[in-house]
């Protein structure tokens, strides 16, 4: 009998229901959950109702690791053993379940003495003595094995594995099906159990090596050649094709083919072997000394391969061995053959010896001229295989291959040789037509013979490559290389008729090749193809490619690359180029399909369909050579049910295009692929080919899925508006210039229609429960109170209607929403009334003021436009007119007169109150000369549209602008201007004042001017400043460095002098001239001019950086290098220098980022060593503006004597640490006393997460759809996914090796806190990676690993710091949790974990981000996300497994709270109402400010240190809010709104003193009255109720131009100001320009706003340290000037 109680005996028989099965590819092992105790059921029921019962909870922090216990899950108690505890996170693992779950102190409790003395109810099991061979288990093994849940079996107990509680059951029932499948090996009992139990004792993250090393040495199963016993080959099937690369060909019988799928990781492999036994001594192994054994070797190419010995060694002679990737026998010295290590056997073998199928010697063997021949054909060539049998005792593989061109080597090699005719053939490989899924079928009959002759008749004679190219494809006369070719393109739609001219003659072989129609795309109606969907224009427009020509094309492709990778422009001949794909970077073949009279044509490429605008420099002649294959893209238009007869003539919806794309997706990652079938076909609107088509699966269509989406969507028609022709409309609503929309006159009486249907549906529909879905169809409620026909566009943060028949997209309650009627009504077939418009001839981006006032004159107007052309989606490109007025003209000139407006600068008034928003008289003039000279005329109210349209009234003129364009083109022209601005110059005026001047970079302007820096209007003063160095971005310059200061601050001039050289001329020839004593009092920073070097009294060209009485700091822009130069050796700068490029340019390191980390002493010397008189070339990657010196600064790349300077100073760099922050948060605990608020405590973690903003976020946008792999799984609430493409990834793990190689740095650990980034050396692979620490246990660090998912402990002395180049990129992986399930209101039941796993696990993952929000516990970006895998939507899949909470428990807690608070409430009260504030107020957004970095602002309002308010410089987004404000505020009062205001509330409050407008926010009410603050200023005041105003959405989402400060460093519970204080602060800081520094933010306690701590400096004064004296705190040493010095220049550093 066993000993161990609760178990059976080892050789007994038990009967076992499994339960759950899973596949170990750690170690090749089957693991099961077995139920053992069936008869006892009885039993164990009516022990789970004992444990209903615990005998006590848990009280805080009790319970240790390895103790008893109870857990509750969803009202149960079970069984379970606390496994580890973290902080107040307990991971328990459940007795009777198997499975681990974590939990919480209040959810667990004891049990009764006897409730743990039943053994566990699922036993964990190892299926015995049966092994994997393979590291990805394979399909057919999979399905059986996960089919065994649920079935009851009989096994045998081979034996009890303590203390593990490890069963090893035999079942033979499945040992025998799956051994059957030669999935899984049998292997003996012992070293089974040896197997096993060294992989339950690897340590914790141990990988999979040492355990497969174990396997192999383990399994004693020949299934390869002989003496092949440690290789696996895995055997191919037969009559199956592959493509292969030919590596070795010895003779006919003797050719050794690797499988081209693997030839990437054979790749990669061989990288991996050859830096192995470069860096690895191999000492202390046992050498290989049989003819057979494994070995890795060095071939007499010098790199390292995976080798097999081919006779014994005997001593230190040559030995052959087989390279077996290559298949090549070398003869290596035995001192080159090493040990393979186990982790290079864990790949199989995939390069095959085969033999030609048919192929005899005839006994005498093979000649030198034969083998030669062959070798000619096939050496080191792609091509085609067809196996045709398996001789498994010499392991030998007879193949009958095909090239490209379809010719047969088999037969070509037998005539060539004069073996045997084809019809004596043992196989007529002729006969049997090649499949064609795998070789294409040649163009004409004549191309065929002369292809067919190159290869049977002999190689090509001596000719050029031009010239076998050109035969190849029949062009062997009168036609020249591609280089010799006159180019002439005659103009076309698409070209579809020119002709290829050889100097002068028509080509012969052109046409037939690549644009006969037939070839190109054009199919008999009801004919079917496989397809592959390529391009989406739209349904009416799209490209499929024929699946069974894709080997081709990716052949052509590879191809194409490699040819043009070092081409050199040529004049073009052809309709048919090659070009540069500028999203991929990869040349494909193309048209051009229109010219923009500019150096940018738009190219459509012809083998995908996709159209992209691409430079002429990568357009080049087409070599005949790649001519041969047809275009593998034809256009396709989906069959509409509908309308049979012209399906292009209505518009498929959006849903539709939704609908079609998912099913294109689906069926291409399905098993069956897509089937195009021809329904039609006909001519596009420009003459090309369209072929009518319906896409289907085996079963589904696309035109039904479309077609039922269709039917859930509103109709979409042209309404028979051709190009040329003119409509009468009326403007609704507006995006920009180039995207609004309209209604057409000849609709009205339609529209009428649709609003007489809506207003019935609304009165007889009943109102629903459920709001309707993304972008479902509904009836939306406008602000005049009417219904509208809608859309859901987006349901959070915010609930988004855009309503159909205007184009307004606009937020809605959900009150004001419900779902279309399903009924049949007018209002659900009658088409859409918005027409989608754009201007001709107008530029793509525009200022926002030309928008602003298009939408003046354009919206509720009546117009005329003219069509020009058709874009997508139904969009029509217009020329708009009002009468003989030409509105695309006035747009056009606007935007010249707009793009030269001087920018005004920023005006501060003295006044604390509300400051008057005063318009600046140029803009109004400008305006209203626009709107009178364009003659737009103004429409009556009763006009069309006016009983019903939403643009009727004059709410409609308050958003003028829809949501998401505003917000988009603000924040890019904000970008803009922030990217053309440099320096602040201060200009020294003859009155002695000093004005406020910015000096811009004109970066797209003409290189002739020169940009100027404007002062305020009035004053009229103008600076020139000199050129932009003649620099561009990624382009590679040889240089000298001028002047090397460091890493982060040295200059470059040109090794070419020529320039150099004609400005020093010119310099000393305007040195000559007399002083100017005018031009001396406008000196002042950033004024260019020629200054004498004392050192060889020369005079050259420089810009004053500063002045100093009579002296002025200069820096000589030409070389690089600063002095002081006395005023009277200065002079001005003529134009013609002016005009001259700086001949050098300054600049930084690229990598290395100031803020992010320091410099270590030593680099300063090394690095201009490395420099100094050195040739050097740079490339450049950004552009910045420097600080001091008010010029740009590159941030480069330097290549010295083939060395790359950036990777020489890594070792130099400094990350910034930890510490560095925390200093600062000592610094505060030393000011604190006593305890700390929660306030404070969140200050200090706040800080301290500050951290991890060095790492980057993740590169994914919302709503953009991502292909991934789920990389790291624990739950749906908690997973980790990681990009399909590898190739930053890949980049990433090159350069982690790389920084890890640095030595240990003692100090470094010291400096790491939670959220400190760092690389970590994984012990399972001994591989660096990125990660980053979530908190330290003992010497080590817990830490999650940013590029997966995954989580472990890393030993101190394992970790490294994170060099700057690797801190750039942004993180490979990105934490994710299932949308649609909020863990507050539901949990997963226990199936859900298994199944989320088994439907994400190895399988691809279409995911669409759709919101973003922080993880709670590790500082890292959280997003919500959709998945798609396989078809599945696995937010429907998982519905099943959710339990949403009661919904009485919901309202738990919220109670309703009362509007009207009166004087002296309690505090509880004021604080709920505060909270409520708090929500309401999410309305408004938050200021944009960022946290350490410096704004230039004024104090707007001032109170005390810890409560001022200040204002943004730049006025022009204020103006805008302050003109939008007045326009809303004429709207007449709403009595309903003023119902819904509370505290916290926004609207419009009009303020008395000046009787204007204003955004305000409540924040109480006062009898009749609202006490309000203006969230654009500070102040507050109580305004009547009649003053109120809601707030537009146009409004609410702009952010507020004022933000609520603190003075950083002065904590109100520790100390207090005294009564000199806020005079003192107010003086310091009223109507002045201040530099100000956010350090923290937090919620002020009293308004619903976020309040910022500050550091300010004015004047060149720190605020913070000047305050210090009026600072009374508890400890009063604390409060001394040295101490404020101190954080002062701690705060330079944070800031610099």
């Amino acid at each position: 009998m066993c000993s161990i109680p609760g178990f059976p005996s080892p050789g007994s028989e038990v009967s076992v229901l499994i339960t759950r099965v899973n596949l170990n590819p750690r170690c090749g092992l089957v693991e099961l959950w077995v139920n053992m105790n069936d008869g006892r059921k009885h039993i164990y029921e009516q022990m789970r109702e004992e444990i209903q019962i615990p005998k006590r909870k848990f009280d805080d922090s009790e319970g240790k690791p390895g103790d008893h216990c109870l857990v509750c899950i969803r009202d149960s108690w079970h069984r379970a053993r606390i496994v580890s505890i973290q902080s107040e996170t307990y991971n328990v693992f459940l007795i009777d379940q198997g499975q681990p779950h974590t939990t919480t102190c209040e959810a667990l409790a004891y049990g009764q003495s006897d409730s743990f003395l039943l053994p566990p109810e699922i036993e964990s099991c190892i299926l015995a003595n049966l092994l994997s061979h393979e590291s990805n288990w394979p399909e057919r093994a999979t399905k059986f094995l996960k089919s065994l849940p649920g079935k009851k079996l009989k096994g045998l107990v081979q034996d009890v594995l303590m203390p593990d509680r490890i069963i090893l059951l035999n079942i033979p029932i499945v040992s025998k099906h799956i051994c059957k499948g030669g999935v899984l090996k049998k292997i003996p009992a012992d070293e089974f159990k040896g197997l096993v139990l060294k992989c339950l004792h690897l340590p914790k993250g141990e990988d999979s090596e040492d355990c497969l090393i174990t396997q192999e040495q383990s399994m004693n199963v020949s299934c390869q050649l002989e003496k092949h016993d440690q290789y696996f080959y895995p055997e191919l099937l037969t009559d199956t094709f592959e493509s292969l690369y030919v590596t070795e060909v010895i003779n006919p019988q003797n050719i050794f083919c690797k499988l081209i799928i693997f030839s990437k990781a054979v790749k990669i492999l061989s990288e991996q072997i050859h830096q192995h036994y470069e860096e690895s001594s191999g000492l202390g192994e046992a050498q290989p000394l049989t003819c057979g054994d494994v070995c890795a070797a060095r071939g007499l190419n010098g790199r390292w391969h995976r080798s097999l010995l081919k006779q014994n060694m005997t001593g230190n002679d040559a030995v052959e061995v087989l390279h077996v990737d290559e298949g090549i026998t070398e003869l290596v010295p035995a001192g080159d053959i090493k040990p393979l290590h186990g982790k290079f056997l864990r790949m199989p073998v995939v390069t095959y010896r085969c033999s030609l199928e048919g192929v005899k010697d005839q006994g005498t063997g093979w000649t030198t001229d034969q083998t030669d021949y062959l070798k000619s054909l096939l050496l080191h060539r792609t091509v085609i295989a067809k196996f045709d049998h398996h001789n498994i005792s010499q392991d030998v593989y007879s193949v009958t291959i095909h090239v490209a061109n379809a010719a047969c080597i088999n037969t070509c090699f037998i005539k060539k040789a004069g073996l045997f005719r084809p019809s004596t053939m043992d196989v007529n490989n002729e006969s049997e037509p090649i499949s064609s899924s795998n070789l294409i079928a040649l163009e004409d009959e004549r191309c065929l013979d002369v292809l067919n002759n190159v290869n049977a008749d002999g190689l090509l004679e001596e000719t050029s490559p031009d010239a076998k190219n050109l035969a190849v494809n029949g062009w062997t006369d009168d036609v020249p290389s591609s280089g010799a070719v006159d180019i002439h393109i005659k103009d076309g739609p698409e070209h579809p008729d020119l002709l290829v001219q050889s100097n002068g003659h028509p080509s012969s072989g052109f046409h037939s090749e690549v644009q006969n129609d037939l070839d190109n795309g054009e199919f008999t109606v009801g004919s079917s193809v496989n397809v592959n969907v390529s391009c989406i224009e739209s349904l009416q427009k799209f490209w499929c490619q024929k699946t069974e020509n894709m080997y081709f094309l990716r052949l052509l492709m590879q191809d194409l690359q490699e040819h043009y990778a070092s081409v050199h422009p040529q004049p073009l001949i052809e309709s048919i180029f090659v070009a540069r794909n500028p999203i991929n970077d990869m040349w494909h073949r193309a048209r051009i399909i229109e010219s923009h009279q500019s150096p940018v044509v738009d190219v459509r490429f012809i083998d995908n369909g996709q159209t992209q605008k691409v430079h002429l420099r990568d357009v080049h002649p087409i070599d005949p050579t790649f001519l041969r294959l047809n275009a593998q893209a034809f256009q396709c238009c989906l069959f509409n049910p509908n309308n049979p007869a012209n399906p292009t003539a209505v518009t498929w919806s959006d849903p539709a295009l939704t609908e079609f794309q998912k099913f294109v997706d689906s069926g291409a990652s399905s098993d069956f692929g897509l089937k195009c079938i021809v329904k039609a076909v006909m001519s596009d609107e420009e003459g090309l080919l369209l072929n009518v088509v319906d896409i289907e699966t085996p079963s589904d269509s696309a035109c039904k899925r479309c077609a039922q989406a269709e039917a859930q969507s509103y109709s979409y028609s042209t309404y028979n508006i051709e190009v040329g022709g003119q409509e009468k409309v009326w403007v609704t609503s507006l995006d920009s210039v180039n995207h609004f929309y309209c209604q057409l006159d000849k609709n009205s009486q339609m529209f009428e229609k649709v609003m007489d249907s809506v207003k019935q549906l609304v009165g007889q529909t009943r109102r629903t429960d459920h709001p309707p879905g993304l972008r479902s169809i509904c009836l939306a409620r406008y602000t005049d109170n009417q219904w509208y026909r809608g859309q859901v566009v987006e349901i959070t943060p915010k609930l988004m209607v855009h309503f159909v028949d205007y184009g307004q997209t606009l937020v809605v309650r959900e009150s004001d929403i419900f779902p279309f009627p399903t009924e049949t009504s007018f209002a659900r077939s009658a088409p859409v009334q918005a027409v989608p418009l754009g201007l001709l001839g107008v530029p793509e981006e525009v200022p926002q003021e030309v928008n602003q006032w298009f939408a003046d004159c354009a919206i509720n107007h009546s117009l005329t436009i003219s069509v020009v052309a058709k874009g997508a989606k139904g969009k029509l490109i217009v020329e708009l007119l009002d009468g003989s007025v030409n509105v695309n003209a006035e747009v056009r000139k606007l935007i010249s007169q707009v793009t030269q407006q001087k920018k005004p600068c920023p005006i501060q008034e003295a006044d604390q109150q509300l400051y008057k928003n005063a318009k600046h008289a140029t803009e109004g003039c400008f305006t209203e000369e626009l709107m009178n000279r364009s003659g737009l005329k103004k429409v009556e109210q009763n006009d069309v549209h006016s009983d019903n349209g939403i643009c009727a009234g004059g709410e409609l003129n308050m958003s003028l602008i829809t949501i998401s364009s505003v917000s988009a083109a603000e924040t890019e022209h904000d970008q803009t201007t922030h990217k053309g601005r440099n320096q602040d110059l201060d200009v020294i005026l003859e009155e002695k004042e000093t004005v406020l001047a910015e000096t811009f970079i004109q970066v797209g302007g003409s290189d002739s001017e020169a940009s100027q820096l404007n002062s305020c209007p009035e004053e009229g003063i103008k600076i020139c400043t000199y050129k932009r160095p003649n620099i561009s971005l990624n382009k590679t310059e040889e240089v000298y460095a001028s002047c090397i200061v460091g890493p982060d601050y040295f200059w470059c001039t040109y090794t070419n002098t020529d320039n150099l050289n004609i400005v020093s001329s010119l310099a000393l020839e305007a040195g000559q001239a007399q002083q100017d004593i005018a031009f001396l009092k406008t000196l002042g920073q950033g004024s260019p001019c020629l200054a004498l070097f004392s050192s060889d009294d020369q005079w050259y060209r420089a810009q004053v950086i500063r002045r100093t009485d009579d002296t002025l700091h200069v820096l000589f822009i030409d070389y690089g290098n600063e002095c002081d130069v006395n005023i009277k050796n200065v002079r001005p700068l003529p134009q013609s220098l002016l005009e001259k490029d700086p001949q050098a340019f300054l600049c930084s390191l690229n990598g290395f980022d100031e803020s992010k980390g320091s410099w270590d002493d030593d680099v300063y010397d090394d690095f201009y060593t490395l420099l100094v008189d050195k040739p050097l070339k740079v490339t450049a990657f950004h552009i910045g503006d420097h600080s001091e010196t008010a010029v740009l600064q590159y941030a480069v790349q330097i290549q010295c004597e083939n060395m790359i300077v950036n990777d020489a100073m890594l070792k130099y760099w400094k990350p910034v640490a930890t510490e560095h922050v925390t200093t600062e948060n000592g610094l505060t605990e030393n000011l604190l006393q006593g305890s700390q608020t929660v306030s404070e405590t969140n200050l200090d973690v706040s800080m301290g997460n500050a951290n991890i903003c060095m790492c980057k976020n993740p590169n994914i946008s919302k709503n953009n759809r991502e292909q991934v792999y789920a990389s790291c799984i624990v739950e749906p609430h908690f997973f980790w996914c990681q990009y399909a493409n590898t190739e930053e990834l890949n980049e990433v793990s090159r350069l982690a090796q790389k920084a890890g190689q640095a030595p240990q740095d003692v100090m470094f650990p010291t400096t790491l806190d939670t959220n400190s980034p760092c690389l970590a050396l994984f012990a399972s692979d001994k591989q660096w990676y990125r990660a980053q620490v979530l908190h330290g246990v003992d010497d080590a660090f817990h830490v999650v690993f940013i590029d997966y998912g995954n989580e472990c402990d890393v030993d101190s002395k394992d970790l490294r710091p994170l060099p700057q180049i690797l801190l750039d990129m942004a993180p490979q992986a990105f934490l994710c949790s299932l949308n649609g399930f909020v863990k507050s209101k539901g949990c997963w039941c226990d199936e859900a974990y298994d199944d989320f796993y088994n439907l994400l696990v190895d399988k691809p993952l279409e995911l669409t981000v759709l919101n973003v929000e922080d993880h709670s516990e590790i500082a890292v970006p959280k997003y919500a996300v959709e998945i798609e895998c396989e078809g599945v939507d696995v937010y429907a899949a998982m519905q099943k497994y959710w339990r949403p909470v009661a919904k009485e428990r919901v309202l738990i807690g919220n109670p309703q709270t009362e509007t009207l608070l009166q004087d002296g409430q309690a505090s509880n009260m004021t604080h709920l109402s505060v909270s409520k504030g708090h929500m309401n107020t999410d309305m408004y957004k938050e200021p944009n400010i960022s946290k350490h970095k410096t704004e230039i602002v004024y104090a707007s309002c001032i109170a005390e240190p810890h409560f001022f308010w200040c204002q943004y410089t730049n006025t022009e987004e204020f103006n805008k809010v302050s003109r939008l404000a007045q326009e809303a505020g004429q709207a007449p009062q709403d009595v309903m709104f003023l119902k819904t205001v509370g505290p916290g509330s926004p609207c419009l409050a009009l303020f008395s003193s000046d009787e204007q407008w204003y955004r305000a926010q409540v924040i109480h009410r006062v009898d009749d009255a609202f006490h309000v603050v203006f969230i654009d200023y500070g102040n507050e005041c109580d305004v009547d109720i009649n003053d109120v105003r809601p707030v537009p959405q146009s409004l609410l989402d702009l952010a507020p131009q004022a933000f609520l400060c603190t003075l950083n460093g002065f904590i109100k519970s520790k100390g207090s100001w005294c009564d000199e204080a806020y005079d003192d602060f107010y003086n310091l800081l009223i109507n002045k320009q201040l530099e100000l520094t956010v350090f923290d933010m937090e919620d002020h306690s009293e308004i619903a706003v976020p309040q910022y701590a500050v550091a300010i400096e004015c004047e060149g004064v720190v605020v913070n340290t000047k305050m210090a004296k009026h600072w009374k705190g508890l400890d009063t040493s604390h409060t001394s000037a040295e101490v404020w010095d101190e954080w002062s220049r701690r705060m330079k550093n944070v800031e610099n």
